[in-house]
Formats: C-alpha cells, sequence, structure tokens
C-alpha cells in the first residue's frame, strides 16, 4: 500500500487547515505541519489540530515571515529529514490552501508503484519565466527594513490591498553561477516526490553545503531550489514535468494564482489533478463542498 509523507506549510485560517487534513488524514501516513507567522495563537492551531495528535502527525512553529525567502526550503528540508527513516513511498508539500480533488485511495492509486517525480520544470534561462530566472539568480535579494514599516502603515492603518513590491532590497552577486557546476532549473514549488528522490536530495546535501548558502539569499528559492538538484541528477528522467496541481494564473486582474470559487467548479471537477489551490474558505467554502460531494463519482 502506498504510504505518503505530506509537507504542509501554513501561514493562517487553523479551520481551513483542519479541513485540509481532514480530507485526505490516513492513519497509515505521515504529516508534518509548518505553521509561520503568528497570525494565529498556537492555541488555535492545537485546538483545531489536536484530534489527529499521534505517532505520525507532527506540528512546528519554527518560521516566521516566509514569503520569498529560504525559510520555505527549509522548512520542506525538516519535514524531509524528519521522516529520513520513515516507512513511505512519496513526500507531498501542500499549502493550507491547498486542496484534494480526488479521494485518498484515488491518489495512491495514482502514485502506487511509480517511484516516479511529479515536478514542474523548465531550464533558465529559457521563455517560461524570460530573464526573470536569471535575474534571481544573479543577485542576491535582502528583506528591506522599511517595507514592514510602510506595509503596516497603507494595509493595516489605510485598508490598502496587500503589496509586496519593495520588500527585497537587490544587489548584484560577485559569484553568479550555481556552485557545483549544476544548470539551474525552474518551476512549482509544489510537487510529489518519490521517496528516492528525497533521498537523493538529503544526501546531496550532506556534502554540499555551498548550495544552501547559494540559495540563501535567492528570491523564492522555493521554486529554483529542488527542481535544480533533481535536474542535475542520474534521476532525472524520472521526472514526469507535471507537479498533479489545479491553479489557475490566468483569471483577469489576478497576478498571483487565483482564489477558487464555485464559479470555477466545472473545471475543477474535470481536472485530472489530484489537488489544487488556492481556495480560502471566508471568500468561499462552498466549492470544498462540492469537491467532496462529487469525488471519485
Amino acid at each position: 500500500m502506498t504510504r505518503i509523507a505530506y509537507c504542509l506549510l501554513v501561514h493562517k485560517n487553523p479551520k481551513q487547515v483542519g479541513r485540509l487534513v481532514r480530507s485526505i488524514y490516513c492513519s497509515s501516513d505521515y504529516f508534518y505541519v509548518n505553521v509561520f507567522g503568528n497570525s494565529s495563537t498556537k492555541e488555535d492551531w492545537n485546538k483545531e489540530l489536536k484530534e489527529f495528535a499521534g505517532d505520525n502527525f507532527f506540528v512546528v512553529y519554527r518560521y516566521t515571515n516566509s514569503w520569498g525567502t529560504l525559510q520555505i526550503v527549509n522548512a520542506i528540508l525538516d519535514a524531509m529529514k524528519k521522516f529520513a527513516c520513515f516507512d513511505y513511498n512519496y513526500f507531498i508539500d501542500l499549502s493550507g490552501q491547498c486542496y484534494p480533488l480526488k479521494s485518498i485511495d484515488s491518489i495512491k492509486k495514482v502514485l502506487d508503484d511509480k517511484n516516479l517525480a511529479y515536478m514542474d520544470f523548465f531550464k533558465i534561462p529559457g521563455p517560461t519565466w524570460g530573464k526573470d530566472g536569471l535575474v534571481r539568480l544573479e543577485n542576491l535579494y535582502y528583506k528591506n527594513p522599511f517595507f514592514t514599516l510602510r506595509d503596516i502603515l497603507m494595509n493595516k492603518t489605510l485598508g490598502l490591498s496587500k503589496n509586496t513590491t519593495g520588500k527585497f532590497l537587490r544587489l548584484p552577486r560577485i559569484k553568479k553561477r550555481i556552485p557545483y557546476g549544476l544548470e539551474p532549473y525552474g518551476g512549482s514549488g509544489w510537487f510529489c516526490l518519490a521517496k528516492q528522490h528525497v533521498d537523493y536530495i538529503l544526501e546531496y546535501l550532506k556534502n554540499k553545503p555551498a548550495l544552501l548558502n547559494f540559495f540563501r539569499r535567492t528570491f523564492s528559492s522555493d521554486e529554483l531550489f529542488f527542481q535544480t538538484i533533481i535536474m542535475n541528477s542520474p534521476l532525472k528522467d524520472t521526472v514526469v514535468n507535471d507537479n498533479l496541481r489545479y491553479i489557475d494564473w490566468l483569471k483577469k486582474g489576478v497576478s498571483l494564482p487565483a482564489i477558487l470559487t464555485v464559479n470555477d467548479a466545472d473545471n475543477l471537477l474535470k481536472s485530472p489533478k489530484l489537488f489544487a489551490r488556492k481556495f480560502d474558505i471566508e471568500s468561499d467554502e462552498a466549492v470544498l463542498d462540492l469537491i467532496d460531494s462529487q469525488k471519485d463519482n
């Protein structure tokens, strides 16, 4: 039977995260929940997640403001290391705004005995990101100390929408090449990796400390780090260029992945993908009810 090790990267809304865990929970699987920031108290998270307490369920509060930083990579690596000696077949990372489109049995059936990696990837430079990929790699990114004050003033005091412009200061790197002669690859930070791919990543990093140091100041390194390791490895031919997620990047007027609602239900229910994002139960919880009612029908 396929066993899955889940890494959940969550930032807000314990109720929605609790619903996500209930939708994927299986006592033979493993769960590592990284709670970022302080938008909710530990008491709120514990109240929502206490029903899952057990030897297969871990909750950690280790990181703060993670957007665009290496903290996401470190959180995923923490989960990989935690599960290193566990008996599982696939490692899947999810955000708190993800949700399964298929039942647990169907998800496991798709992954069963495949021993593949399902991961979006593309070479850099290339047409997908244009010059953006090289810009990320050839510069050092530092958090702008004035951004937080401006963000508080504009978003909380004036009630304006969140804007990430100016969050980082950018300086040119002296050494622009990735260490160890690795060719750069990019892609989505969400993936499904067979255990052999996770084991390779952890073993590779044991003797290659300069790689993490290089990506420490790379913008959104979670969209580069894992692809670069795997696509330069002997396992590259076992990677399927599909992360098995339904994500809408094309909705008019939205620069980030669109929040999915009941208006997207037809596309969601027809999709062969295993998971979708992003959802927000404060905006529309009915879409999740609809997905649950139609799973595998």
